[in-house]
């Protein structure tokens, strides 16, 4: 650094938060604990400390005594780079946020990179004793998320959430005379340290792009505590006030497509793939992937076979939240030898009607970008390509499969059994509105209670009958003049 320049920056006096906050920072840096790839800070700021924001800092009236060269060179210095204290603080929250913890590789992937608008302000919740700090803000233009942290000495925070989705929590939007409340896209992600008694969150909703260059302010309202019985809120504000930059927002790459595959017996197109810095959206309609209406026109929707198969790696625990069960086939992305991941958290996303929505961590190599379903099907993400169709549906085997997960095998009826079908079918009339066939027997069941196995065709679901107990399972099978545990195939 240039002496004069040096000189000039040494007269200036550090307010004893700041120098507090500056140290710390600078141990806790050195003194991070690297567990599964996440960090935790040792030494933490004590609550009213934390409460002090840098904007409020360097309000204070010593700065007065600063030169109008010295300000200048210290609004340029923090507006245009992390100094090194601050950039030692800033990477102990980038490995908490890029760490497996957070169950959003786009979030990861983001701060790895370096995306996004750093925000770096500090609220002290005094009711609840919580130290809160909003770290950074990333938008593109179908979500924003927003990442923090909230720490306590004295609330315990295992169970306190910031449950946007179906939890007493909302965060709402302040912009001159607007108010709104911002609707939730996915659930996003949380981690607690139990050591440090400390909450990691990404919090994800509306996209805020249409702000940039305002000043905006956002207040959380209310925080969830999961009890075992339920939830209850805590009623709560915390604020934040930034101004959209340019560097918070990401572009979203559209491709429009029409890539058409079959799966486990259905017909589906690829119509859509959306590429951004947050997340890789793939958009389906299929053969069962419409909404379904019930004879009172009610409208439902009925997983389809492919979003069971995209559902079938996942895997939850609580100190990881959603991740990839490396055991079991699901459906990925692949680019340049990289498996690309679903975000399953945000798994309740949906499209137009009839639509089905698979997203995936970002994409690096977006024209190489293929599509794998299982071992059954490749679908390349571009407009060239074809689709490789590598297996051939079997109903039969698929069945099987599905019904030995749950550990029962399918045997067919004999003469004299279909037979007593249909006298069942005869003396009891169906009372269930679906459409069902009997495709065969249980085996080796008959002295259980279990009385039927019914299958849905359409989504994988199996359901079973029971009887109180295997000898009264036995009189009902008699009554109905079956010597056998049928297993029947639902329609849906």
């Amino acid at each position: 650094m240039n002496n004069k320049i040096r000189s000039e920056l040494e007269k200036i006096e550090i307010p004893d938060e700041l120098h507090i906050r500056a140290t710390l920072g600078v141990k806790q840096a050195k003194a991070e604990l690297v567990e599964e790839g996440v960090t935790t800070a040792e030494n933490n700021l004590s609550e009213n400390k934390l409460s002090l924001g840098v904007s409020e800092i360097r309000k204070k009236s010593l700065y007065k005594r600063l030169s109008i060269i010295a300000a200048s060179l210290i609004i340029v210095a923090s507006s245009l780079t992390l100094t090194p204290v601050r950039a030692a603080i800033q990477e102990v929250y980038d490995k908490l946020f890029s760490s497996q913890h957070i169950d959003d590789s786009g979030v990861r992937t983001a701060v790895i990179a370096g995306e996004g608008q750093v925000l770096d302000q500090t609220f002290f919740d005094k009711n609840q004793s919580i130290n809160v700090n909003f770290e950074r803000v990333l938008m593109d233009d179908k979500e924003t998320k927003l990442l923090l942290t909230f720490q306590s000495k004295k609330t315990d925070l295992k169970n306190v959430y910031i449950d946007l989705f179906e939890g007493e929590s909302s965060i709402n939007l302040l912009n001159g005379n607007e108010k709104k409340k911002l609707d939730n896209v996915g659930w996003g992600s949380r981690y607690y340290d139990s050591k440090e008694n400390k909450v990691v969150t990404a919090l994800s909703f509306e996209s805020l792009k249409d702000y940039e260059g305002k000043d905006i302010r956002l207040e959380i309202d209310t925080l969830t505590v999961w009890k075992d019985e339920g939830y209850e809120g805590i009623q709560t504000i915390w604020p934040l006030e930034f101004t959209v930059k340019p560097t918070a927002i990401s572009e979203r790459k559209t491709l429009e497509l029409n890539k058409q595959f079959t799966y486990k017996g259905e017909t589906y197109t690829v119509t859509r793939v959306e590429f951004s810095k947050l997340e890789t959206r793939v958009v389906v309609t299929g053969s069962d992937t419409e909404i379904l209406t019930d004879d009172s026109g009610m409208e439902y929707r009925v997983m389809s076979k492919l979003e069971h198969q995209f559902l079938n790696a996942r895997k939850i625990s609580k100190e990881y939240g959603y991740s990839v069960d490396e055991k079991k086939s699901g459906v990925f992305i692949a680019s340049k030898g990289d498996r690309i991941d679903p975000v399953f958290s945000k798994g309740e996303v949906e499209g137009e009607k009839d639509e089905y929505i698979m997203i995936f961590g970002p994409v690096q190599g977006q024209n190489n970008a293929v599509l794998e379903i299982g071992d059954d099907v490749t679908i390349p993400l571009n407009e060239s390509e074809k689709v490789e169709q590598i297996t051939t549906y079997n109903e039969k085997a698929e069945i099987e499969k599905m019904l030995s997960e749950y550990g029962y095998t399918l045997v067919l009826l004999t003469e004299e059994e279909k037979q007593q079908i249909d006298l069942y079918h005869e003396k009891f009339p169906k009372e269930l509105s679906i459409e069902r066939t009997v495709i065969g027997k249980v085996k080796d069941h008959e002295n259980s209670k279990l009385l039927e196995v019914s299958l849905s065709e359409r989504s994988g679901v199996l359901s079973e009958s029971l009887a109180e107990d295997a000898e009264a399972a036995k009189e009902i099978r008699k009554e109905n003049g079956l010597s056998f545990i049928p297993i029947y195939l639902n329609e849906f």
